[in-house]
């Protein structure tokens, strides 16, 4: 009898012992499959996240290019189509003067160049065919041509073909980071450079006031520019302090 029982009971733990790792088991590949629901559920949200941003910068940069836009259909080309209907009713009431009518023609080819001009700005929407730094070279112009800067932009190599999402995140970022510049730095001179080479880093630095970061509240536009950057993998960083102007540091992943 003895060795019966001895034999039961090792069955019995044997069988105890098997359901227990195969309960282990079915636990552990119960918690592996919903980590992986988490884990596909955040990165879907990160993804709607980051769409809705490209969609807000988007609509931010036009808003901005819209604005910019119709100050200078007020201030410059309303003023050089006034111009060249005073000039265009002089040469009416008196006689011919074909100095006065190569001004007029002048004034005239230089308001069509205007609208084409700010035709080309009003594209902004076109980010498949448009790179990023012709956007940033044309925003700088905007800039210099409505004397609220000076603007130096230096190119150095050629950058890499981009998604048009990171480019809109890029150019809404230079934006932002320029228009604070100019709101709350009393700047004067913006220097921005574009690298291409080894990889993609966006800089730009102002000759305005500056700040002690250990002073600024966090969550502000410093923290927007910063998590818009981290949304398309790039890394934002700031240098600054008091008198020593605002430096931007944008870099590729």
């Amino acid at each position: 009898m003895r060795p019966s029982l001895d034999i039961g009971i090792m069955l019995v733990g044997a069988t105890l012992a098997l359901i227990a790792f195969i309960g282990l088991a079915v636990l552990l590949l119960v918690r592996n499959h919903n980590r992986r629901i988490k884990h596909r559920a955040e990165m879907a949200e990160l993804e709607l996240t980051r769409d809705r941003e490209v969609m807000q910068a988007e609509r931010e940069a036009q808003q901005q290019t819209l604005q910019a836009v119709g100050r200078e259909l007020h201030d410059n080309l309303g003023q050089l189509l006034t111009v060249a209907q005073m000039g265009l009713d002089t040469v009416l009431e008196d006689q011919p003067d074909d100095r006065r009518i190569k001004e007029v023609m002048s004034t005239l080819e230089q308001s069509i160049e205007e609208v084409r001009r700010l035709g080309r700005s009003l594209n902004t929407d076109l980010w498949e065919d448009r790179s990023l730094a012709e956007a940033i070279t044309a925003e700088a112009v905007r800039i210099e041509r409505a004397s609220i800067a000076q603007v130096r932009l230096l190119l150095v190599g050629e950058p890499a073909p981009m998604p048009a999402d990171v480019k809109i995140i890029l150019f809404r970022t230079f934006q932002e980071i320029v228009s604070n510049a100019l709101k709350h730095a009393s700047t004067e001179a913006i220097d921005v450079t574009i690298t291409g080479l080894p990889r993609f880093a966006l800089t730009i630095a102002d000759n305005g006031g500056g700040f002690a970061q250990d002073k600024v509240v966090r969550g502000g536009g410093l923290a927007s520019i910063q998590r818009r950057c981290e949304l398309i993998g790039y890394r934002a960083e700031l240098s600054t302090a008091p008198d020593q102007g605002c430096t931007w540091h944008i870099t590729a992943p």
